[in-house]
């Protein structure tokens, strides 16, 4: 379970921006979870955040899936001696002396953990984990500089410690190099950023479709849900079939990337698809298979979801998708939040962290109901181009909170913000040099050059 997620300087993100999952209300029929050592407090299933293009809505899910890799490979991936490769806010005269950090609350084995860190271009500066056995904070280690005598230790953790603290590099997180040592506790902290919490965005599909094939190779409930949830979406799919790519294309693939590689002058992972898959369509006439690139991209999108989905539904784990609605009719955006929010499809205690722009989630006619307290903003102020992140109930310290209302025709009509500001003095600019003609003749000079160099006369 994440309970909040807090991060400082990351992309577009300069100041300390925080997401709660801590609900406001107490929704019954939403799958909502008690929180341990808290009975007041319960987390939400479901946090949607809405922002218009460029306001760093795609930046928050990027900051939380660096914070899970960099818990993961610090220690076995990081070059020693390459620092740490983060991406602070650049839009100031001196980005590289502002540091970095990460912060986050989460519950595992039913009890809450807060864990962070912060680091700079070259090293870790600080690290701190802390347990709630019995809602009272108890710290497990804190670390304040980047050697081993920086750091110390709470009775309550126990095992072996000096050996992992001998092993610590400046550029590696404690957490990671106890993983490596099969240090019990955080090993099994380590686990849950492994398995507890991924993220779904187009730069994983590769990995997501493999997750996908990987539940239909085990041919047990699992893949026979699956196969329901194709249907279920009305894209006319009737199975999915797979097989392992060959040794030429896999050679190939691999001949591309160090290829990239070396023209980028950086790493670019060799991490293309596992398997081949194919779709099967069934008409009148029989049964036919379609290669997976022929699908419309909307096919596409649904076939790589299901498997992330899924996966996080079984073991209650944590999902963040950029993105939600690309490429995906509302109504199948809809039903996707809706397995999340739904107490007898979640029974696992699940959640859905997701980006997008549909605003018809937020309307009367959602299949899903999404509460104020799951519903957040990202803005970027003119003056700084920085990020803002903040929720929907911000607006309703002089509403009536009791009153159920079209939070869809309200965010429209700009009642929150978050939305796109368009000048049309620059439309009317725009109309005024394309009937003198200028925007039609760059355009002939751009085809023509784009016709000389296809071939295309």
């Amino acid at each position: 379970m994440l309970l909040r997620f807090q991060v400082t300087n990351h992309a577009s993100i300069r100041d300390e921006q925080e997401l709660s999952l801590i609900a406001g209300d107490d929704r019954g029929a939403r799958a909502q979870r008690p929180v341990p050592g808290a009975a007041s407090l319960k987390a939400v299933p479901v946090a949607a955040i809405y922002g218009s293009n460029a306001s760093g809505k795609s930046n928050l899910v990027d900051a939380m899936s660096w914070m899970r890799r960099a818990v993961l490979d610090s220690f076995r991936r990081w070059d020693p001696s390459g620092g740490v490769p983060r991406r602070p806010f650049r839009l100031r005269p001196d980005p590289q002396t502002h540091p970095s950090t990460y912060e986050l609350d989460f519950v595992v084995d039913g009890i809450r953990y807060e864990f962070g860190f912060t680091v700079d271009d070259a090293c870790v500066l600080e690290e701190w984990l802390a347990c709630f056995p019995e809602g009272k904070r108890r710290a497990l280690y804190t670390r304040t500089g980047s050697d081993p005598a920086s750091l110390s230790f709470g009775r309550s953790l126990t095992g072996r410690r000096k050996t992992i603290s001998d092993l610590l590099r400046p550029n590696s997180l404690y957490l990671s190099v106890a993983a490596a040592q099969n240090h019990e506790l955080l090993g099994r902290l380590h686990r849950w950023f492994r398995n507890g919490m991924r993220t779904a965005t187009d730069g994983n599909f590769a990995a997501r479709l493999d997750y996908t094939v990987g539940l239909l190779r085990r041919r047990d409930t699992g893949s026979s849900t699956l196969v329901d949830l194709l249907r279920f979406a009305d894209l006319g799919v009737e199975h999915l079939e797979f097989s392992r790519h060959d040794e030429k294309y896999l050679a190939e693939y691999k001949r591309v990337t160090t290829a990239l590689s070396e023209a980028l002058g950086r790493p670019v992972k060799n991490d293309g698809p596992e398997y081949r898959v194919t779709v099967q369509h069934r008409t009148e006439e029989g049964v036919f298979d379609l290669e997976l690139n022929e699908e419309s991209s909307g096919t596409r999108t649904w076939i790589g979801m299901l498997g992330p989905v899924l996966g996080a539904l079984a073991a209650g784990s944590v999902l963040a998708v950029d993105e939600l609605d690309a490429r995906l009719h509302p109504y199948l955006a809809d039903a996707l939040v809706g397995m999340f929010q739904n107490a007898d499809l979640n029974r696992h205690g699940a959640q859905l962290v997701f980006t997008t722009h549909e605003a018809s989630l937020l309307g009367p006619h959602a299949r899903t109901e999404l509460s104020r307290d799951q519903v957040w903003f990202t803005e970027k102020p003119l003056e700084t181009l920085a990020t803002r992140l903040f929720p929907i109930t911000d607006f309703y310290v002089r509403d009536s909170p009791d009153s159920r209302d079209n939070l869809e025709r309200r965010y429209l009509s700009g009642r929150y913000g978050a939305l796109p500001h368009l000048d049309d003095e620059l439309l009317r600019r725009v109309a005024a040099d394309t009937a003198e003609g200028g925007a039609g003749e760059a355009g002939e000079a751009v085809g023509t050059e784009v016709g000389e160099t296809a071939g295309v006369a």
